[in-house]
């Protein structure tokens, strides 16, 4: 039920707080004394000559029933609201105008007092019941800027019995706070310092409505005619509600159903990433079990084999026992037949022996014998002296000269291969230096590159990690906390001074900007944490140098004006400031002119003058290269410089091990051609050893002479014929048969029947390490061992073993390669792109803790997150979106939608209490007439697009339940389009103010009819007194609806007093009388400020006059009763007319 308001509680015993009295000292005018008006709770009169000071003291009253600067205006009655002349400094300085010096074009303000003052305002209230409200503000300047200090009492306070002790320390609080807060049950007297504070007291402790009322005071003050009565009904006489509360709850709840959804995207993109990592881990796992098997095929054969080696070698060493018991049989009835051979050869040699000439041949045979032994061993030599020399073109079969000749130069050969060995020796150790320097500088740029990419900037190595560990650990972004470097470019048309200002500004530039509100958390951290590095950071706090604010002017040769800053960074000015004051260096042609400055200088080749006289010059490669820059916030042009490098050094690696690879077979080559030359000189020191020919002419020599003798002996020659018939018998039996049977019996003792006993052996030894295994299956799953024998038993081993190698390799080869793919996969994973983190901004925080693709041994830490993510994580957000999902359908957009529909019956609601109350105001008299205020629905396309969005998002349960994503398409169809249009700020506000959804207007009826007699939509229609009586009329509504001037319960703590400047000059009496009765009506105290001329037309009506006039520049006050006010008046008029 709404409380129902009475405007004609006239018994004093309900009524509220009236002003007893009001107290200033050093305000304004009034100086270095204590004036006050003391009312008494009853109507009274401030009157006195214009620019007297009566405004004056009004808006001593604005300011302390008034705090906020924004909701008052001083000097009312001059019209304009925005007059800036008079402020609370000026009034506590206490001007009074402004002088023009003889000979100067501006004017100085006058004022009574310096900023060694203080200044106290102090009004006090009282209710029927005796409480009392007293309100004070003392104001005071501390080096040169002026403070307050807000008070509120339950106590009467004055200001010489409680502030005459002031002192800028503040020891005057302590005095009061001990004088009236000790030894009591409640504290009596209260300080704020801040305006909120002091004006939510008011409100409470008088029954304000809100904070509105005091708006409304202000007005009341300067009552003028309403312009725009549509306005002001909407702004002072309906409820404003906190529309942005209301929507940032629903804001939350949206935000966090938007990032539940973006979670449960977020995890979708892991899981599609880490899907293919799972799926390459498990054909790791697959390859590593095929592994396995291969190992444990690999060791089955080996048992396998050796049982069958032992089965078939055991068989072999049977059959050749066998064959070797036989062929030694054979061999011994040959030996009977040789022996039977060698006895006839004894007898014929024996007859040719006894004949002389005989014996002389027989002689000349064994020489030629042992001749041919010897011609023999020196062609074999000089066939293998021949192969030597061929391989380094000596020349072949040598005469004695020509030997020796090779002999010396076949040394002096190899002493120059020994030097060229150790020449190509010295080139490979500087290759294979090179070979690891190559690849080192190659993993530094890469390295490099990849930090770049990541970063966008021109800064790599470990600063760029730490920094990183930095923006992780407390969560910042990397133009929170940028490197000085990514702040400063050098121009595009300076680029010839690039690399001097390089060097000046580079350890500067590897500076860390750090903000005050990351300082201590960056602190923190690089107190606590082992960096394995060094960083330098700066505090950054937001000061700027006064230069920033002042005109600069630079020599044009100067360093800052061959940079440009980072537009976009917040930082650019103070950098631009610290570089000025410390780096900003002359940057000159030629020595000549370097010779000019004294200090901080430089040239294009980069020979820098510092202060006190120190010079250098820095011309190191790394410091030179481009890719060591570091200024820029873009590093495409370092980045092509880095990957050209690398290009340089990958196309670089690929001579040098073109070149090893030549080296190494130059040095093989040599080598060889040493060991040759060794040889010539070392193996073959005597020419005899090779010279056959010689040997060769003495056998001719001893067959001739041996054929002469044959020839002159005939019986000989018989006997002869016949040995050699033994001979050739004996030869054949002892070089073919015997000796085919000896190789037989060798081959298979020495060779066949060793290699059976080494199977053997090797067999048994195998089985004896290998212990048993059950090869049952063996056979049946490798058919390829079937049909196997001696014979081939070792090849077919050798082949089921370079199968079971190459299918190894095969395996390992993949391997490789998918480690490769994943490491990849792990990269992207653990570095994603740019677009990915700034969707997804804790992906870095959800995957840090993974390992590198580096440790691929720990790759099922990637697997169970992944399973984590699948059948934990991913249900539990999922869930956690549908919980939101259905408490932001049925909860938040209900609750949000039935904040409007509470607003609009509060409305429709305050306009029926409005209505009853000017139902009881005579608004005319003759006919008698009533207002009422009426409430029309705006025709607003925008008003009408959120009403129909906010309808429209307000789910019907079993529609949205009927299926599976019924919810998700309400929210993203229905709810998500109202909260991005909402995300308008300036739509919202017009839309989501329900007092906009309506237009205002005023409607009159005749008291006895209930007939409409007129309709007020615009005052432009009215006369002026029309204006007025209408104006007073809705102003007593809005006051009987912001005081809590209700029936129930709130009359003895409301606000009855207001306060009207100068507000009958342009008004007629009666229309003037009208506002006294209205102010009667609403049982109000009513503080009139008028000039004495119109005094007549509220004397009747007033208790107390407070009289103010202007005694040269300043102003004084004379407080009386108006009973005493009429006696001097008529002794003033009486002596007036006498004279």
């Amino acid at each position: 039920m709404l409380a129902q308001y009475d405007l004609f509680t006239t018994n004093p015993g309900i009524s509220g707080y009236r002003l007893g009295y009001m107290e200033i000292f050093n305000w304004g005018t009034f100086h270095n004394k204590v004036y006050r008006i003391e009312p008494q709770g009853n109507n009274s009169l401030l009157t006195g000559a214009n620019a007297s000071g009566k405004s004056t003291l009004i808006d001593a009253l604005l300011t302390l029933l008034v705090p906020a600067k924004k909701d008052r205006f001083y000097n009312q009655s001059s019209g304009n609201e925005k007059k800036g002349d008079r402020t609370e400094e000026t009034y506590v300085l206490g001007n009074y105008g402004n002088m023009q010096s003889e000979g100067e074009a501006s004017t100085r303000k006058q004022q009574l007092r310096d900023k060694n003052t203080y200044s106290v305002i102090l009004a006090s209230f009282t209710n029927n019941f005796a409480n009392v409200v007293t309100l004070f503000q003392v104001r005071w300047f501390v080096n040169g800027e002026l403070k307050c200090t807000f008070g509120f009492s339950t106590k009467a306070l004055h200001i010489t019995d409680d502030f005459f002790s002031f002192d800028a320390k503040g020891y005057w609080r302590k005095t009061l706070d001990r004088k009236y807060n000790v030894n009591v049950p409640k504290k009596q007297i209260e300080f704020y310092d801040t305006i909120k504070d002091y004006k939510d007291r008011i409100v409470h402790s008088m029954g304000l409505r809100s904070d509105k009322a005091l708006t409304l005071f202000n007005q009341i003050v300067g009552v003028k005619v309403l312009n725009d009565l549509d306005d002001f009904i909407r702004n002072n006489m309906l409820e404003q509600r906190d529309t942005e509360e209301e929507y940032n709850r629903l804001n939350d709840s949206f935000a966090r159903l938007i990032e539940a959804r973006t979670t449960i995207e977020k995890v979708n993109e892991q899981i599609a990433q880490l899907k293919p990592i799972d799926e390459k881990a498990r054909h790791l796992e697959n390859i590593a079990k095929a592994l396995d098997e291969l190992q444990t095929k690999r060791e089955m054969a080996v048992y396998w084999f050796a049982q069958k080696n032992l089965e078939l070698a055991n068989a072999k060493l049977e059959e050749l026992n066998e064959k070797l018991l036989k062929l030694n049989e054979e061999l011994t009835k040959l030996n009977v037949e040789k022996e039977e051979l060698k006895e006839r050869e004894r007898a014929l040699s024996l007859a040719i022996e006894n004949d002389n000439v005989g014996q002389q041949i027989k002689a000349i045979e064994r020489e030629m014998q042992g001749l041919e032994g010897t011609k023999q061993s020196r062609q074999n030599k000089l066939d293998d002296y021949n192969k030597i020399v061929r391989k380094v073109g000596f020349s072949e079969n040598p005469t004695e000269a020509l030997f020796l000749e090779n002999s010396e130069k076949a040394r002096t050969e190899r002493d120059n291969c020994e030097a060229t060995l150790n020449e190509k020796n010295e080139e490979w150790r500087i290759a294979k230096n090179k070979e690891e320097r190559i690849g080192n500088e190659i993993t530094s740029n890469i390295k490099t590159l990849n930090t770049l990419q990541k970063n966008k900037n021109n800064i790599s190595g470990r600063v760029t990690e730490i920094r990183e560990m930095i923006l992780q650990e407390i969560h910042a972004k990397p133009e929170e906390i940028p490197f000085i470097g990514e702040l400063i470019k050098v121009k595009d048309s300076e680029k010839v001074w690039e690399n001097s200002i390089e060097k000046i500004l580079h350890n500067f530039a590897l500076r860390l900007v750090v903000p005050k509100k990351y300082y201590r958390q960056v602190s923190q951290y690089v107190n606590s944490h082992d960096l394995q590095g060094r960083i330098v950071y700066q505090r950054y706090e937001n000061t700027t140098s006064l230069n920033s604010f002042q005109f600069r002017e630079y020599n044009e040769k100067s360093l800052i004006e061959k940079i440009e800053f980072n537009p976009k960074s917040i930082y650019s000015e103070w950098v631009k400031d610290v570089i000025v004051e410390n780096y900003n260096y002359i940057c000159v042609d030629d020595l000549d002119e370097f010779y000019r400055y004294g200090e901080k200088v430089v040239t294009k080749e980069g020979l820098i003058k510092s202060t006190r006289n120190k010079h250098e010059k820095d011309d190191r490669p790394q410091i030179n290269r481009r890719e060591n820059y570091v200024l820029g916030w873009d590093n495409k042009e370092k980045i092509a410089a880095i990957k050209e490098i690398v290009r340089g050094l990958q196309d670089e690696q690929i001579q040098n091990a073109k070149d090893i690879r030549e080296i190494n077979a130059k040095i093989s080559e040599i080598r060889k051609h040493k060991d040759v030359f060794n040889d010539i000189f070392k193996l073959y020191t005597k020419f005899e050893e090779i010279n056959w020919k010689e040997v060769a002419r003495t056998i001719q020599e001893k067959k001739e002479e041996k054929e002469k003798l044959e020839a002159a002996n005939s019986k000989v020659k018989e006997l002869q014929k016949q040995l050699q018939k033994v001979h050739t018998e004996l030869d054949t039996l002892e070089n073919v048969t015997i000796r085919s049977k000896d190789r037989e019996i060798f081959q298979i003792e020495q060779v066949e029947l060793v290699t059976a006993s080494k199977r053997i052996e090797d067999a048994l030894s195998i089985l004896n390490a290998t212990g048993m295994f059950d090869v049952s299956s063996f056979e049946g799953s490798n058919p390829e061992v079937l049909g196997i024998n001696y014979d081939n038993s070792e090849e077919r081993q050798k082949s089921f073993r370079s199968i079971i190698t190459q299918q190894e390799e095969e395996k390992k080869e993949e391997k490789n390669k998918i480690k490769y793919e994943v490491s990849a996969l792990i990269t992207q994973f653990k570095n994603p792109s740019e677009e990915i983190l700034q969707k997804y901004r804790d992906w870095r925080s959800d995957v840090h803790t993974l390992p590198d693709a580096q440790n691929l041994h720990l790759i099922s830490e990637y697997q169970k997150f992944y399973e984590k993510l699948e059948k934990e994580d991913l249900v539990r957000h999922e869930q956690r979106f549908n919980s939101y999902l259905h408490e932001t359908l049925i909860n938040q957009v209900s609750s949000f939608r039935m904040f409007f529909v509470g607003w609009e019956r509060s409305i429709k609601g305050t306009i029926e209490m409005l209505n009853e109350s000017l139902k009881a105001i005579d608004f005319s008299t003759s006919p008698s007439t009533y207002i009422q205020l009426v409430s029309l629905k705006k025709t607003n396309a925008d008003i009408a697009e959120f009403r129909k969005e906010l309808e429209g998002a307000i789910p019907n349960i079993r529609e949205v339940d009927s299926s599976i994503d019924g919810r998700r398409n309400h929210f993203d169809q229905k709810i998500q389009p109202l909260i991005q249009h909402l995300r308008d700020e300036q739509w919202r506000r017009k839309v989501m103010d329900v007092r906009n959804w309506y237009s205002y207007r005023a409607e009159e009826f005749y008291k006895e009819t209930e007939q409409k007699r007129n309709v007020y939509e615009s005052m432009g229609q009215l006369s002026g007194g029309e204006k007025a009586q209408l104006t007073y009329t809705i102003l007593g509504s809005a006051i009987a609806y912001q005081f809590g001037l209700t029936k129930d319960g709130l009359q003895s703590n409301s606000l009855r007093f207001i306060a009207i400047d100068e507000a009958f000059k342009a008004q007629d009496e009666d229309k003037a009388r009208y506002l006294i009765s209205l102010c009667k009506q609403l049982h109000l105290q009513l503080l009139v400020v008028t000039p004495s001329d119109n005094i007549h037309i509220v004397e009747d009506d007033i208790s107390f006059v407070h009289y103010v006039e202007r005694n040269g520049n300043e102003s004084r006050l004379f407080d009386m009763p108006i009973e005493i006010f009429k006696e001097e008046r008529e002794k003033f008029l009486a002596n007036d007319n006498a004279n």
